[in-house]
């Protein structure tokens, strides 16, 4: 029998936290598993390899920067050329799109839980996904200061990219007063954000996950045990990713894996993403991206928004962007793949 959704809150947030590939993750898969299995569900594991937080990107990228800033004199181009590499791959990072730093040590072995409900010669596709792990704590990423943090990246993001033609320019001109001492504001800038950004792990571990996001863990199993009785010619996928919290890295390995295979085979794919609905409004996701902007412009995100503003029973529901961060579903709407994020984030 499915488990009461209160009762499987509890069970899933009882642990400490759910960090990717942690025991207590491992634990949370084992009750998320069965919860699929009780419903219906034929269950399968997708592994994949995953740096274990953001941590470890954060200390490659400010490292890599810093080595090519303070050897320019002595190894010129080579230097330039680091400063570049990471300085691009940092910026490919922080707008939320695959890098190299999800393939540089340390990496853990993660895993996507997946449960299909199947139906014989179905014309649609269904995914219903949400991630299982927890954040890292971060002192950047506190109550009350969420334009503080998209401002804080976005600086850094415009500082990476600068970064490269002072490297340039240094070479070129390695006595230069003034480039030494921009160079000396980007390297003290760096190591205070790398600071600051992972601090606060060292000190606290990680979050306990309960909003964020063991709420839509929840939502996504109850809603497939209700929708695949309801819907007709319809295939039901449910996808509970990890390793959310380092950068969607669960549901961009889904994605190259099944997602793109499942939009070949034809017929129609959709998906409706839960993603921390434990407190503030809820909201119907229509724009995220830090530096680009990533609009839900699809007819899956319209006909929602059509829907709470035309049944009274849904007028607390309201539309939101958030731009500090991005969900699981970003590599699908960038695919042009029908999909809705529901979140209930907090206005701060």
């Amino acid at each position: 029998m499915p488990t009461d959704p209160h009762h499987l809150l509890e069970q899933l947030t009882a642990f400490p936290h759910r960090g990717a590939a942690s025991k207590s993750n491992a634990k949370a898969a084992g009750i998320i598993a069965k919860e699929l299995n009780d419903s219906g569900f034929t269950v399968a594991f997708h592994s994949f390899l995953t740096p274990p937080t953001y941590l470890p990107i954060i200390y490659w990228l400010i490292g890599g920067l810093m080595v090519g800033l303070l050897t320019i004199q002595w190894f010129g181009w080579a230097s330039v050329m680091l400063v570049a590499f990471f300085a691009i791959n940092g910026l490919l990072y922080f707008d939320w799109r695959p890098s190299v730093f999800l393939l540089l040590p340390p990496l853990v072995k993660a895993k996507n839980i997946i449960g299909r409900y199947v139906v014989p010669n179905s014309k649609r596709k269904l995914i219903l996904m949400a991630h299982y792990d927890s954040a890292p704590v971060s002192s950047l990423y506190r109550r009350q200061s969420k334009d503080g943090f998209r401002n804080s990246i976005r600086a850094s993001m415009v500082l990476m990219a600068l970064a490269v033609p002072i490297a340039g320019l240094s070479y070129h001109l390695p006595y230069n007063q003034y480039l030494f001492i921009i160079r000396l504001f980007l390297e003290v800038y760096f190591v205070g954000q790398a600071v600051l950004g992972t601090i606060g792990f060292w000190q606290k571990g990680y979050t306990n996950g309960a909003s964020d996001n063991a709420t839509g863990v929840v939502a996504a199993l109850k809603t497939a045990e209700q929708l695949k009785k309801l819907l007709k010619n319809t295939e039901i996928e449910v996808v509970l990713t990890n390793a959310e919290e380092v950068g969607m890295v669960g549901s961009y390995y889904y994605w190259r894996k099944f997602g793109r295979q499942s939009q070949a085979v034809g017929g129609s794919l959709y998906l409706i993403n839960f993603d921390t609905l434990g407190s503030g409004q809820l909201k119907v996701i229509t724009q995220t991206g830090s530096m680009t902007v990533t609009d839900y412009d699809n007819t899956v995100t319209r006909s929602a928004i059509g829907f709470i503003q035309n049944n009274r029973h849904f007028s607390n529901v309201s539309t939101g962007s958030w731009h500090t961060a991005d969900f699981d579903s970003v590599w699908f709407v960038r695919a042009g793949i029908p999909c809705v994020t529901l979140s209930a984030l907090d206005e701060n």
